[in-house]
């Protein structure tokens, strides 16, 4: 994964964890349990990243 795309990704889910808080402080438990398939999709989307990455050679 590019390092521009990590930044992007990490800034998406702080805005949509942000937003989930928001929403659980103001009572609102649909509204911030709606953000929840986006975080599951993120994670679907790295998780094979993680795979193809390889390990560096330990000495």
């Amino acid at each position: 994964m590019s390092k521009s795309a990590a930044v992007l990704l990490i800034c998406f889910i702080i805005a949509i964890l942000g937003f989930s808080t928001w929403q659980l402080f103001l009572g609102r438990f649909e509204a911030a349990f709606s953000a929840l398939p986006f975080l599951v999709i993120l994670y679907l989307f790295v998780a094979p990243w993680k795979k193809q990455t390889p390990r560096s050679q330990q000495p």
